[in-house]
């Protein structure tokens, strides 16, 4: 799964070499090598391996860039500055992210870019039920992984969301209001229906009160974590969908889709909590209380499949095989379901 149009890699490394030569320090950059994840359809990113001499020594380091697609991707506007910010604020707080650094200027690889160094450890695939990193684990171990990324999310959320100007504010009307506007756009105007009922069935049932605004990772994933050996978080990564709203989006992002994944592989690892005991943990972490869940995860569902929908138009594009069908698919069987 990958973008159908990439920049050009000798351009790119052309570019990245004078932007790490500005540098007075460095001298002879050399990118030994410019590799492509096979993922990603969000942004065009690159893995890089870079040589330079600095006071006679040579020495070397491994960077991961990131930049808006050079077509329309996941989402209509791609902007780093917020990534850039989130992170910043969040690392702030306490969070371990890859410390990016933002470079605004077009001159250099002919759109705005992060940079940041590649983070070595342990990633976990797609299908956390499968990986098999994960699965070697012991349950008790599993638990422990688990009870991190549930303290990191609520760390996310103690940051200041006033140093992150750019991200986006949006509180539930406003959340209902872009993935309305981002259904018609990701299909062409021709959003699945099942889709279209269940934002209009959040909006019936939206919830009378909704607390204070937090800043959001807004991807909240186990596969977008590296993790030590001891377990720990060492980068928090993927930014994109960063925003400022209700606490709950991101508990909501994690359950809904472990929802989604138990119900299809029909199992869960052992070690790992429930969903009651889930929203214990996030509740002693966070030091308040949960309220609406179910709400926020049938707008998590709705959120998390109109981006895979979007994913398989973009393949369907590209000839690529669909992962699941588009319209008939069990996700859209458990959105259904949700709104009766």
């Amino acid at each position: 799964m990958a973008l159908t149009t990439q920049r050009d890699d000798a351009e790119l490394a052309a570019g990245l070499a004078r932007w790490l030569g500005r540098d007075q320090a460095r001298s002879d950059v050399t990118i030994v090598s410019l590799d492509r994840p096979s993922a990603g359809y969000s942004s065009e990113t690159v893995l890089v391996e870079i040589e330079w001499s600095e006071r006679g020594v040579r020495q070397g380091a491994s960077l991961v860039i990131r930049m808006a697609p050079a077509e329309a991707g996941t989402f209509a506007d791609y902007d780093v500055v917020p990534q850039w910010e989130a992170q910043v604020a969040a690392a702030a707080a306490g969070v371990p992210v890859a410390d990016p650094a933002v470079e605004t200027d077009t001159q250099w690889l002919g759109a705005p870019f992060l940079v940041m160094p590649r983070v070595s450890g342990h990633i976990i695939g797609e299908l956390p039920h499968r990986d098999r990193w994960l699965g070697g684990l012991s349950p008790s171990d599993r638990g422990r992984l688990y009870r991190s990324f549930i303290v990191t999310m609520s760390t996310v959320h103690r940051a200041d969301a006033g140093r992150a100007v750019d991200v986006p504010h949006r509180d539930n009307a406003a959340e209902m209001d872009f993935w309305d506007e981002y259904l018609m756009w990701s299909s062409d105007g021709s959003p699945v229906p099942v889709l279209v009922s269940a934002l209009q069935w959040c909006r019936r049932h939206r919830p009378a009160t909704e607390p204070d605004p937090v800043l959001l990772w807004g991807d909240a994933r186990f596969e977008n974590v590296v993790f030590g050996d001891d377990l720990d978080p060492l980068a928090v990564l993927d930014w994109d969908m960063t925003s400022i709203g209700a606490p709950q989006h991101d508990l909501a992002w994690f359950t809904s889709l472990d929802l989604i994944v138990s119900r299809l592989l029909g199992t869960r690892l052992a070690g790992f909590p429930d969903r009651d005991e889930t929203i214990r943990q996030f509740e002693s972490c966070a030091e308040r209380p949960v309220r609406d869940l179910e709400w926020y995860e049938t707008l998590a569902m709705v959120r998390s499949s109109a981006v895979m929908t979007r994913i398989g138009y973009l393949r369907q594009r590209a000839g690529e095989p669909l992962l699941l069908p588009i319209e008939d698919n069990p996700i859209l069987d458990i959105v259904k379901s949700r709104i009766g």
